[in-house]
């Protein structure tokens, strides 16, 4: 069946006829229209000779399919058609409202409308999210530089419908949502590749995006990423701004889980500041929220990560910045025994982490173990914070005159973790 009819549009979008008739109530309320269908009526409609949908009904399914209804089987008057490309006058509206709201900061400015091309429909908006999705798992699994090839790959396709394809303004929407999207996810694969210049470059392209198609949820995420790269890069204000701003948005349009990872954030940008009362205050707020959580079924996927495991990272976190390392131990520990199989990456980081905690406590076996078990856990990964963690837990343990501290030294280096050389007992 050709996709340039109801029903193969709609299969190529994923849906049954009665999911379909779920979506299209969903956008109908969405777009606060009058409109609603049956699946006797959407079988109709997929007949060899559909019955007119009526102009609300039209309005919901050209939103749902990205494709004019002309374009969907319908026999359609000339007043009734849609424009077929982006660029029409609400689109330029909107455009130039975002260039005089934040263009002089980002050098933003009004794009010509698409050339004809081939047309970009739902269904190809829903293959390029889930390529968008399985970045994710390249993060967690191989780290950062390997993810960012992956990225790269995508933000090229997404780059090709956008400039090459024609499609109506939700499509248009959509696509540069998700391009957002690659950008705030880029911005934190930059950060774990030890690249904070484009870090900060990625971060600022989400913004943009986010600005551009009116997406508070995706600026919130955005000024995460940057409130945790101004705090690694010791920027303490810029931390707490970005996250307060977060926070600010996340108040009015974000569920539990969004408010717990946003208070995170909070928290770890007022202790980069010195500010540990407040640090422990967003703490407090970030365990309520998520206990708020499992009822939160709107949330986005870039929270999927938030729970538990990161509540006590992000305590222990706080003990070790008020100088009680051996306060943080018990939570390091409980983060790590709740970690998923799929966060390879973020096992191993934690483990590093835990061994300079533990070096901190004083505890070298202990500190020995989890350093070494992150090492053997890191071959093939390609997370620059993760081998400046492991290097910094050899140095460290260098300093130390022991047979315990000596050892673990020799097998970081023979794991390719530090190329220092030992002299009376110290590395250099």
């Amino acid at each position: 069946m050709s996709t340039r009819t109801l029903a193969g549009l709609r299969k190529a979008a994923g849906h049954t006829q009665e999911t379909f008739v779920v979506a299209f109530a969903a956008m109908a309320k969405q777009l606060d229209v009058a409109a609603a269908v049956s699946v006797r009526q959407l079988r109709r409609w997929e007949s060899p000779e559909p019955p007119l949908p009526h102009p609300g009904q039209q309005a919901v399914l050209e939103a749902l399919l990205g494709v004019p209804l002309e374009e969907m089987g319908f026999t359609v008057p000339a007043e009734r058609r849609s424009a077929s490309a982006v660029g029409g006058h609400t689109d330029r509206v909107e455009r130039r409202r975002f260039v005089v709201d934040v263009g002089a900061v980002l050098g933003a400015t009004v794009l010509p409308a698409a050339r004809a091309g081939r047309r970009i429909g739902a269904g190809d908006v829903q293959r390029l999210a889930a390529d968008v999705a399985g970045l994710y798992a390249v993060d967690h699994r191989q780290g950062g530089r390997a993810a960012q090839k992956a990225a790269a790959r995508v933000l090229k396709k997404l780059d090709a419908v956008l400039v090459g394809g024609t499609y109506l303004e939700r499509v248009g929407r959509d696509l540069h949502a998700l391009t957002g999207t690659v950008h705030s996810h880029l911005g934190w694969i930059e950060f774990d590749a030890g690249r904070p210049g484009k870090a900060r470059t990625a971060c600022a392209e989400a913004l943009t995006s986010a600005r551009l198609v009116g997406d508070p949820l995706l600026e919130v995420r955005a000024l995460d990423s940057l409130s945790l790269l101004a705090v690694e890069q010791k920027r303490p204000w810029e931390a707490v701004a970005a996250a307060t701003a977060a926070g600010d948005l996340a108040q009015h349009h974000g569920g539990p889980r969004v408010r717990s990872v946003v208070a995170l954030r909070q928290a770890r940008a007022f202790s980069a500041a010195g500010d540990h009362t407040a640090a422990r205050r967003a703490l407090s707020q970030s365990l309520s929220w998520h206990d708020r959580s499992d009822t939160d079924t709107d949330a986005p996927a870039w929270t999927a990560f938030a729970g538990q495991v990161e509540v006590d990272y992000a305590t222990a976190a706080w003990h070790t910045a008020t100088g009680h390392p051996l306060h943080a131990v018990p939570f390091l520990r409980s983060a790590l025994s709740q970690l998923g199989d799929g966060y390879s990456r973020n096992r191993a980081l934690y483990r590093a982490r835990l061994a300079e905690v533990l070096l901190a406590a004083g505890d070298m076996e202990e500190a020995a173990a989890q350093a070494l078990a992150a090492a053997t856990s890191a071959r093939g990964m390609t997370s620059a914070r993760l081998t400046d963690r492991l290097r910094a837990v050899a140095s460290a343990a260098g300093r130390i005159d022991t047979a315990a501290a000596r050892d673990c030294v020799e097998q970081l280096r023979a794991l390719g973790f530090t190329t220092t050389t030992r002299s009376s007992g110290r590395t250099r």
